[in-house]
């Protein structure tokens, strides 16, 4: 199990790089975009279609990290009142629920990109399936790292 763990977080370190440069490349378009559109009076008109499609990645990327070191926005108060024990179960089924409904996006998304893959964007003129295949890459990065969360669960909680 460590070895999947240390698998997962390799890709991980990627995935931390992607979203970096994805975040820095949003910011300095919106940068260019009000530098040109209020000093030089030229809007770009591709700008805001690039920070919208980076930010859907974006998002994806950082939520598969924030599931895989439990920092995604959750209510705790009831589990909180249960013992560590039920906890534990309750977190393990909480993550399975999450894992099915990953792959059943994976699945749909899948679809969705070939299906879109004729369609260009109106301002980048890029292929549409670039920006939905955000959908099945962070799927797969969400079931990776909710498998990597449910292996830490599973065995006690404590990550070497």
């Amino acid at each position: 199990m460590n070895t999947i763990l240390k698998s997962i977080d390799g890709i991980n370190k990627l995935v931390k790089i992607l979203l970096t440069f994805s975040l820095i490349v949003m910011t300095i378009i919106m940068i260019l975009q009000v530098f040109s559109r209020f000093v030089l009076n030229i809007p770009l008109p591709w700008s805001e279609e690039a920070t919208r499609y980076l930010g859907i990645y974006a998002v994806f990327f950082g939520a598969a990290l924030a599931i895989r070191h439990n920092e995604l926005i959750s209510v705790e108060a009831i589990p909180d009142l249960l013992p560590k024990t039920v906890q534990r179960v309750l977190k393990m089924i909480v993550l399975v629920i999450c894992i099915v409904f990953f792959a059943i996006l994976l699945k749909y998304g899948i679809d969705l990109v070939s299906k879109v893959s004729i369609q260009k964007s109106p301002a980048l003129q890029i292929s549409m399936s670039i920006p939905y295949f955000s959908i099945p890459l962070g799927a797969l990065l969400l079931i990776l790292n909710a498998i990597a969360a449910l292996i830490v669960v599973f065995k006690g909680g404590a990550e070497e």
